[in-house]
């Protein structure tokens, strides 16, 4: 049950006291109450001792983090309305937290926008939270009152259908009839076999699935989206029904594909991220170790991009990061792996290069020459240093080690490329 929102009181679990202030002080502003916790220990037992109507809470807090709290509260149903606010980079954490109930989550710009979004965010999770309980609340009474129930169905956003213990339909709802595309008058009598896309049309009981499972739902056009469904069992004197409510979750599927793709990818060029290259290391590593075969990387850096920003302007540079990340994509094989590594340099990890490594620089250069016959974005050609280096199982070396070779070949020839350009002008 949540206070009046005059009464307010949350608790921020965030171990920079400034930070914590600063909440404090904007949340004071709608007359809300902030307790502070400074690690998710600590915040674990005010949340036990007190009445706390919405948490916020930091992702990396020092004894527990706050994934580790969200988990925490979550597996003993006493999360009440949550959102997380974290620092650029963690989407894939936000993903994880909201998976297992947090309503939202805010990433703490520099600026400090965040902080004027917070009060709209919170009444928007409690407004959530509540259409949440009160689904619960009428998911029981349905249970309790067969006359309750067909009034609260008729008025449910989600699909309602009750069928018999031979799977046929005899309860319809609204909400079903938008959802599948069925009247009330075709789908009555008809089996729930042909609602979902499970093999051999399984039927929805309790016998054969999980109480709440995901599935895709069949329109009557044909057309496939993901739902949630949860299926209870009821008795009468004669025989046991079953009641399934289907929620259309396309849109929260949508979004938490959007936030895992961020998680991976840099957003001005849409190639893989450094945070993301680990990952692809542990698995290539393996994957070469497997098989014997090597990796070559390959070190890129626009020449010049230092100027091209002080005299171009940004937006300028941005344009040409985004257009020579184009060049790399369209270079290299379906196989390899392009990450943007910093602002105007690139990483590529080509698997299984078998001595192809320098295949591969002559192809960039020359994909690079074809772009700047073809391109009018500046009047002078752009120019890439490219450092390569290769390792191998049984090399002797660590895959960081191959990078750092990488790199001190790529400024290698940065500096002969600055000696070249007239004037000995710097190519950074």
């Amino acid at each position: 049950m949540t206070a009046p929102e005059t009464t307010l009181r949350l608790l921020y679990m965030e171990d920079d006291p400034g930070l914590g202030r600063l909440v404090q002080k904007r949340l004071g502003r709608e007359s809300w109450s902030v307790d502070l916790a400074e690690d998710g220990e600590r915040g674990l037992a005010l949340f036990a001792e007190g009445a706390h109507d919405v948490l916020l809470l930091d992702h990396d807090m020092p004894v527990l983090s706050g994934l580790r709290v969200i988990e925490r509260l979550a597996s003993e149903n006493r999360l009440p309305p949550t959102i997380m606010l974290t620092g650029a980079g963690n989407e894939q954490t936000a993903v994880e937290a909201m998976k297992l109930g947090v309503g939202d989550y805010l990433i703490k710009d520099a600026a400090g926008a965040y902080l004027e979004l917070l009060p709209s965010v919170i009444r928007r999770v409690m407004e959530h939270h509540r259409l949440e309980d009160e689904k619960a609340a009428a998911e029981e009474a349905l249970r309790a009152s067969e006359a309750r129930f067909r009034t609260v169905a008729e008025t449910a956003a989600d699909a309602i259908i009750c069928s018999d213990r031979a799977d046929r339909v005899f309860l319809w709802n609204r909400g079903a009839e938008r959802m599948f595309g069925y009247t009330e008058s075709e789908a009555l009598g008809m089996s729930t076999r042909i609602l979902f896309s499970d093999p051999a049309g399984a039927p929805l009981t309790k016998g054969t699935k999980p109480a709440r499972f995901d599935s895709r739902g069949c329109r009557k056009d044909g057309a496939l989206f993901p739902v949630e469904v949860s299926v209870t069992d009821w008795a009468t004197q004669h025989e046991t029904h079953h009641t399934t409510i289907v929620r259309d979750v396309s849109e929260r599927k949508e979004y938490e594909e959007k936030l895992a793709y961020m998680a991976h990818h840099d957003s001005l060029t849409g190639v893989f991220n450094r945070h993301h290259l680990s990952a692809v290391l542990e698995t290539e590593t393996a994957r070469a170790e497997r098989y014997k075969h090597p990796i070559g990387f390959l070190m890129i850096d626009v020449n010049r991009f230092k100027m091209i920003n002080d005299t171009l302007g940004h937006r300028t540079g941005d344009l040409v990061v985004q257009a020579m990340a184009d060049v790399l994509l369209k270079a290299v094989r379906r196989a390899d792996l392009v990450f943007r590594y910093g602002g105007d340099e690139f990483l590529i990890v080509l698997p299984e290069t078998d001595g192809s490594t320098r295949f591969v620089k002559d192809h960039i250069l020359a994909a690079l020459e074809q772009w700047n016959k073809a391109s009018d974005l500046l009047d002078f050609d752009v120019t890439l240093s490219i450092g390569v280096a290769h390792w191998a199982p049984g090399c002797g070396k660590s895959t960081d080690e191959a990078l750092n070779e990488a790199d001190a070949a790529m400024y290698r020839e940065k500096r002969a490329s600055a000696m070249q350009d007239a004037g000995g002008a710097s190519v950074a």
